[in-house]
Formats: structure tokens, sequence, C-alpha cells
């Protein structure tokens, strides 16, 4: 290597062609572990959907499960509160729904199950979150959703359920499903505390539904403050 101008060394054509050898190496090096991480990353990827998919997907219904739930009420709360709207909840049972896997057998319950499925995700808006909560029981949650609304869309379900004609293998059944609702009005969003009192006060409203016969629906109001609502101030359908 010799100096130049200013004592700066420069290259002979050995030094040059060795560092030349030494970049294309290094570079294939660095382009051999980057597709390595890149592999790695998408097995990772799909493993993670993988879990996901285990972890938040009813196997019997394709449905999302109650595990999803969790989110997804947090996230509808925030959007409630972001958008200063009330948010409302279904609680749906199947009834007399045991009767179906002792008179048949729990292929043709699950069978049904799905089926039920299937019509309640016809009925549900895109921005609704359907889940089969377990056994029998499927929540719908109903973003932008008021009393109103919320007492439509249960009507409509109970409707459509009991218009359907289950095909039970050599023979045919019909159901009907117990639906509690509750609302919690856009005034009190703000200031609510826990977002599955939503939930469970939709859940005590399908059993007071139950009470009163197959296929009813009964609504009670959701405060919002971690309290259940006193009998005074249970609205009936």
């Amino acid at each position: 290597m010799d100096d130049g101008e200013g004592g700066r060394a420069e290259l002979n054509f050995d030094e040059k062609s060795f560092l030349f050898e030494w970049l294309v190496e290094n570079n294939k090096t660095l382009t051999r572990k980057n597709k390595e991480l890149l592999v790695e990353n998408l097995k990772l990827r799909s493993r993670t959907d993988e879990l996901e998919k285990i972890n938040f997907v009813d196997p019997t219904t394709g449905l999302h499960n109650r595990w999803y739930l969790q989110p997804r009420l947090e996230e509808e709360f925030s959007r409630a509160r972001r958008a200063g709207v009330s948010l409302s909840c279904l609680f749906i049972d199947i009834d007399h729904f045991q009767a179906v896997n002792d008179q048949t057998n729990h292929f043709i319950g699950d069978k049904v199950l799905r089926d039920t499925a299937n019509l309640l995700r016809g009925l549900c808006r895109r921005e609704d979150v359907l889940v089969r909560f377990g056994a029998d029981e499927f929540v719908i949650l109903l973003g932008n959703a008021g009393q109103r609304a919320a007492k439509t869309a249960a009507e409509r379900i109970r409707g459509r359920i009991e218009a359907h004609s289950f095909n039970c293998g050599e023979k045919e059944i019909t159901l009907s499903v117990s639906i509690g609702v509750s609302t919690l009005k856009k005034e009190h969003v703000s200031a609510a505390k826990d977002p599955w009192e939503l939930v469970w006060t939709a859940d005590g409203a399908m059993h007071l539904a139950k009470q009163k016969g197959p296929g009813q629906i009964h609504r009670l109001d959701c405060n919002g403050q971690g309290q259940k609502p006193a009998e005074s101030e249970r609205a009936a359908s």
C-alpha cells in the first residue's frame, strides 16, 4: 500500500480485489441471515395466528368464544366513550336445548348449535360482536345501540329462530330462545366502572325471561355503577 497525496493510502489491485470479495461474501452472509430471520418471523406469526385461533375461536360453531369477549368489550366501551353513544348487549339462551341432546345425540346437538350460530351471524350487523358464551348461550354486543335498537334486534332474533326448521337427521324440529337485553345509556358510559356489568345484567335479564316461559324477552337497564338494578328499576318487556 503506497502513500498518496496528503498521506492518504491507496489500495493496490490485490487489496482492492480482496476487499471486494470480502464485501460480496459479507453481503451474502447478511442476506442469508435476513432470510433466516424472515422465515422465523413467518413461522412465529403463523404460530401466533394458530394460538389466537385456538384461544379465541369456538371449534363447534366457528364463532369467537367468551375469551375473545374481554378485549372486544373493552374496545367497544372505549369507542362508546369517545363517540358518546349507548352500548347494548343481548344474552341469548336456547330453550330446552338439553332435550335435543337427550332425544337425539350430541352430534345432532352440535349441528343445532352451528345452525343457530349461522342464523345469528346473518342477523348481526358488521360492527356487532357475536360470541358463543358457553354451552347453548350466545352474547351479542351492539355498538351505538340504545334501548329501542336493542329490543328490535332481540325481537328479530327471536322471530327468526322460531321460524326456522332445524334438520335433526330423520326429523325437523323448531326451537325458541330466551333473550336478556341490557343497555348502558350514553349519559352513563363515561362513568361506567366495569364493562362486564353490561354482560351480567343481560344475563340476569335472560334468566328473568326464562321465568316467564320459553321464547320470551326481558330487559334490564345497566346503570354502569357496578350495582345490580333494584327490582323496582327493572323494565319488563
